[in-house]
C-alpha cells in the first residue's frame, strides 16, 4: 500500500526545515530537520530526476509521456524551492553549516555535494517550456560563486583542501578527494566559459566579469591546479596504484574514490585547456591515474559482488580488494554518480581534453559494465519492498540495515539517472524497438526510479 501511495503521489512545495533523514512503513517520514547533507543530497536528486522527465527519457510516449508536461514543470520548482532553503539554512557568505548542531561547520562531503548544483544550473534550457528558465539560471549563480571563493579561501591552501580545523596539518584522503570534487564545479565553469560549447551561455560573460564572479583570474586558477597536480604527485603510490593521504594506507571509502576521480577532471581539464605543454603532460599523468582507479573499481576483477560493491577497497598492486564486511548502498550510488555525472572523467566534447579516446578507449565500456553489473544486482539485491535498503552484508548480500534514507534514496536516483547509458543493459525508449528484453529490463529500472523519486518528494520533503 505505501509502494502504491508513493507511486501515484502528487508533488508538494518546500518549506523550511524541510528535508527529513529517513521515512519507514511504521512511523513515516523521520522529523523534518533539514540537515545540510540531506539537503544537498535531495537537491542533487531533483537535479537528475527532473533532468530525466524530459520526452526523450521518461517522457518519452513509450513509457509516461504525461510526465514530461507538467510533472516535470513541478519538480523544477520544488528544486528551486528547496535552495531558497538551503540558501537560508545553511549558506553563510559562501561557507556551508549544518543543521546538527546549527553552527558546526559542514563537512567536505557536503560542499562537494553543494557543488552539485551546477549541473541544474547548466540544465536550465531543458525546462525553459516550464518558465522556469531565468530562476534556474540566474539563481544558483551567487551561491556557485560564494561556494568557490569559500572553498579556495578557507578549505585549500598550498596545493591541499583540508577540514575547517586543519589547514596546517596533512590532508586526509577524504578531504582531500572531496575537497577536489567540490573544486571541479569551479573547474567547469572556467572551462565551459572558454571553450566553444559555452559560448552561447558562460561564453556571454567577459574575461573581467568572470573573474569578479569567481573571485579569482585564469593565472590564480591555473596556479591552484598546478600546485594540487604537484600535492598529487606527491602522494602517489606507483606500486599499490593509488593515494596514500594521512593515516589510511592505500585503503579507500568508494564514494571518496569517486570524488577523487571526478577531482581529476577538473585539475587535469585546467592544465590542459588553458597550460602550457609541460601542463599538458601533467594533464595526461593525473587522468591516468584516475583511469586506472576507475577501472581497478569497475573492472571485470574488481570487488564487485553480485550485490554490490564495498563500502571500503584495499589497494594492492594495481587492483582493488574489498577492505569492509559492509555495502554502504548510499556510497556505491554516489560512486557511480560521480564518475557518470556532470563534468565527469566521462564527458568530453570539442575544447576539452581528449584523452578517454587517445589514452583510455575502452574505459567508457569498462564503466559502461560494471554500471551494468551494479545495476542488475541493485534490483536483484539492494530493494526491499521496492526501496532501497541501507546497508548489506558484502558477504552474502543480506540485509543489515532496512531503513530507507534520504542519503541512499537520493544516491540511487542520481546513480540511476547518470549511469544508466553507460553501459549495454539499459537504454532509454527510444532505442527499446523490438528487443523485448532490453525494453523490459530498462521500463523496470525506470519502475525503480522513478518510485525513489516519487518517495523522495512525497515522503522525504515536506
Amino acid at each position: 500500500m505505501r509502494a502504491l501511495a508513493i507511486s501515484i503521489g502528487a508533488g508538494v512545495m518546500v518549506m523550511g526545515g524541510s528535508v527529513a533523514a529517513a521515512v519507514s512503513p511504521e512511523r513515516g517520514a523521520d522529523s523534518y530537520e533539514g540537515s545540510a547533507a540531506d539537503t544537498f543530497a535531495a537537491l542533487g536528486a531533483l537535479t537528475v530526476k527532473g533532468r530525466l522527465m524530459r520526452d526523450s527519457e521518461l517522457g518519452h510516449d513509450a513509457y509516461r509521456p504525461t510526465l514530461s508536461g507538467e510533472p516535470m514543470g513541478r519538480v523544477g520548482q520544488i528544486w528551486l524551492d528547496l535552495l531558497r532553503d538551503a540558501r537560508d539554512s545553511h549558506f553563510n557568505d559562501g561557507e556551508l553549516r549544518d543543521g546538527d548542531p546549527p553552527d558546526e561547520p559542514a563537512a567536505m562531503v557536503v560542499h562537494a555535494e553543494a557543488a552539485y548544483i551546477y549541473h541544474m544550473h547548466h540544465s536550465a534550457g531543458r525546462f525553459e517550456g516550464h518558465g522556469l528558465f531565468d530562476e534556474l539560471t540566474h539563481e544558483p549563480s551567487p551561491l556557485l560563486s560564494q561556494l568557490g571563493q569559500y572553498l579556495l579561501r578557507e578549505r585549500y591552501s598550498d596545493g591541499r583542501f583540508h577540514r575547517p580545523d586543519s589547514a596546517g596539518e596533512a590532508s586526509d584522503s577524504s578531504a582531500m578527494a572531496q575537497g577536489l570534487d567540490a573544486f571541479h564545479a569551479t573547474a567547469y565553469a572556467w572551462v565551459r566559459w572558454y571553450k566553444p560549447g559555452g559560448a552561447s551561455d558562460m561564453g556571454q560573460l567577459d574575461e573581467a566579469t568572470m573573474e569578479a564572479w569567481m573571485g579569482h583570474d585564469r593565472g590564480q586558477l591555473l596556479g591552484v591546479a598546478r600546485a594540487i597536480a604537484s600535492t598529487l604527485d606527491g602522494h602517489w603510490d606507483d606500486e599499490a596504484g593509488v593515494y596514500r593521504f594521512g593515516g589510511h594506507g592505500t585503503t579507500w571509502a568508494i564514494d571518496d574514490l569517486g570524488a577523487l576521480v571526478r577531482g581529476h577532471k577538473g585539475i587535469y581539464e585546467i592544465l590542459q585547456v588553458f597550460g602550457t605543454e609541460a601542463d599538458r603532460q601533467v594533464a595526461a599523468r593525473l587522468f591516468d591515474r584516475a583511469a586506472a582507479v576507475s577501472e581497478a573499481l569497475l573492472g571485470e576483477d574488481g570487488p564487485a559482488t553480485p550485490w554490490g560493491l564495498p563500502a571500503e577497497v584495499r589497494f594492492e598492486d594495481g587492483a582493488a580488494v574489498a577492505a569492509a564486511e559492509v555495502i554502504d548502498v548510499a556510497a556505491q550510488w554516489r560512486l557511480v554518480h560521480q564518475l557518470t555525472g556532470g563534468f565527469s572523467i566521462l564527458r568530453e566534447r570539442e575544447g576539452t581534453s581528449t584523452f578517454l579516446q587517445e589514452r583510455a578507449p575502452d574505459l567508457a565500456t569498462t564503466i559502461g559494465g560494471g554500471i551494468d553489473h551494479l545495476l542488475v544486482g541493485a534490483l536483484d539485491h539492494q530493494l526491499v519492498d521496492g526501496f532501497v535498503v541501507t546497508e548489506l552484508d558484502a558477504s552474502d548480500g543480506s540485509v543489515r540495515d532496512d531503513r530507507t534514507t534520504t542519503q541512499a534514496v537520493s544516491a540511487f536516483i542520481r546513480g540511476v539517472g547518470n549511469g544508466y547509458r553507460t553501459g549495454n543493459a539499459f537504454d532509454r525508449p527510444g532505442s527499446w524497438g523490438e528487443d523485448a528484453e532490453l525494453a523490459e529490463r530498462s521500463e523496470r529500472l525506470y519502475d525503480r526510479f522513478l518510485a525513489h523519486g516519487r518517495l523522495l518528494t512525497d515522503e522525504l520533503l515536506r
